[in-house]
């Protein structure tokens, strides 16, 4: 349960996806120019960061929809399982 608790906190530790501001060009100047293009650098590089991170939650996601799957079979026969001794049980109260 602990390493669950401890998966789900890093998995979104590292999917926030926290922007303070978009690059914005401001001006003409030189250095306003190199501010922008370090600001877009910056971001596609996070965008990377986003895209490994989607990648890997929709594999996980895959992996939870075989797990719920599994699941609800296993309910299923525990149901049907549960039906056959209810039946069981009242034909021999009935008799």
């Amino acid at each position: 349960m602990k390493l669950l608790i401890y998966y789900f906190s890093f998995l979104i530790f590292f999917t926030a996806n926290v922007k303070a501001h978009e690059c914005m060009l401001s001006g003409t100047t030189a250095k306003e120019i190199t501010i922008y293009n370090t600001c877009l650098t910056n971001s596609k590089k996070s965008e990377n960061n986003n895209l490994v991170t989607v990648s890997m939650l929709k594999v996980k996601n895959e992996k939870l929809k075989k797990d719920n799957e599994s699941l609800r079979k296993k309910l299923l026969e525990i149901k049907i399982r549960f039906d056959n001794l209810s039946v069981i049980l009242d034909s021999y109260v009935n008799n």
